[in-house]
């Protein structure tokens, strides 16, 4: 049953490898131009700001790789126009959120495995467009298109983990923002999101030693930081997410029919946070949402997505809606979520 098990999660990452060729085809970042500093945004209502780590080529047509630089971080504004994303360095975190629409809530969103730049701006944009919200994606390389699924596994993580400091200087930068009263932060929530192998990043930044974790945590500065399905051990867990300090309000999303997180389970030998998360051992600090009859076999159950026929039901656009809206959520909106469910069962 393991060896199966695994192969099912091994065919998993090859299908998913299959779809991810047409996001790196010439075809498609064609649709992606890199434009020079001294050429200033348009203005458009599609618009995002990325963060990343990657190496960047400006003469090349793929012109941001797939290895990480944790040398440096990048900041660059998004907009799309006529179906052509032009993407703009930009030479500070304010100076790419001064080009995105007002008054719109925040989320600063990590990825899991298998996304290259021109996929991780599909989802951005999906988010963005479906919760009304300005994103600001955490950029690094989860994948490399030239590598074996069970490398690419490992890779992801190896990454992740390496990205946490740089993840932590993001954070630095908007902590300092809105203590500054900059624009860009002013009557707006700003929410952080990690999915999946997103949660490395996260748990490597609290379980590290470095003294600026203590500085961000010092007080609250994001008002929902959202654990979704994550692709980290679930036990100890409570150890790690107990010291976030820096969001009002922290979630943990499982699934224990995750099938991702299953091949993961079995690839690592633990559990995961993402499967199953008894009671006793969950952190004090943390609300935790069980989405297995609301998600059944489904990993990404947080956005409708064009090339999956699965879609979440209203009560689940409605809580996410919520959460990257900065709003809480109350006991009685966690049984209508569980209540929306085709057959709802008690959270496990």
């Amino acid at each position: 049953m393991k060896r199966l098990l695994t192969g099912f999660f091994l065919a998993l990452a090859c299908a998913a490898h299959g779809q991810l060729s047409n996001y790196n085809s010439q075809a498609y970042w064609s649709r992606f131009t890199l434009q020079s500093q001294q050429e200033r945004p348009a203005g458009s209502d599609t618009s995002l700001v990325f963060v990343t780590n990657r190496f960047i080529h400006p003469d090349s047509l793929r012109f941001v790789d797939e290895f990480i630089d944790t040398s440096a971080l990048k900041y660059f504004f998004l907009e799309k126009q006529q179906g052509t994303w032009k993407v703009y360095p930009e030479p500070t975190l304010a100076e790419a959120m001064g080009h995105l629409p007002r008054h719109r809530d925040i989320v600063v969103y990590a990825e899991g495995m298998g996304k290259i730049f021109t996929s991780n701006v599909e989802r951005a944009q999906l988010m963005s467009a479906q919760y009304a919200v300005n994103v600001v994606m955490f950029d690094y390389a989860s994948i490399n298109t030239t590598y074996k699924p069970s490398k690419n596994f490992r890779f992801a993580r190896q990454n992740a983990r390496l990205s946490a400091p740089q993840y932590l200087q993001l954070l630095r930068t908007i902590q300092a923002a809105r203590e500054n009263g900059e624009p860009w932060t002013e009557g707006v929530s700003i929410s952080t999101f990690y999915h999946s192998m997103g949660n490395i990043i996260l748990e490597q930044m609290m379980k590290g030693k470095d003294t600026g974790v203590l500085a961000a945590n010092a007080s609250p500065f994001v008002d929902n930081l959202i654990i979704n399905a994550a692709c980290v051990p679930m036990r100890r867990h409570a150890r790690w997410v107990e010291k976030i300090h820096f969001a009002k309000n922290v979630f943990v999303h499982y699934n224990k029919r995750d099938l991702q997180l299953k091949g993961a389970h079995l690839l690592t030998l633990k559990r995961q946070l993402g499967e199953k998360v008894p009671r006793r051992q969950r952190a004090s600090n943390a609300q935790y949402v069980n989405f297995l009859e609301l998600a059944r076999w489904q990993h990404s159950y947080f956005m409708n997505f064009p090339y999956n026929e699965y879609r979440l039901n209203a009560a689940m656009v409605a809580y996410f809606n919520r959460l990257f809206n900065g709003k809480g959520v109350t006991a009685g909106e966690l049984t209508a979520l569980q209540a929306s469910a085709p057959a709802a069962t008690a959270s496990n």
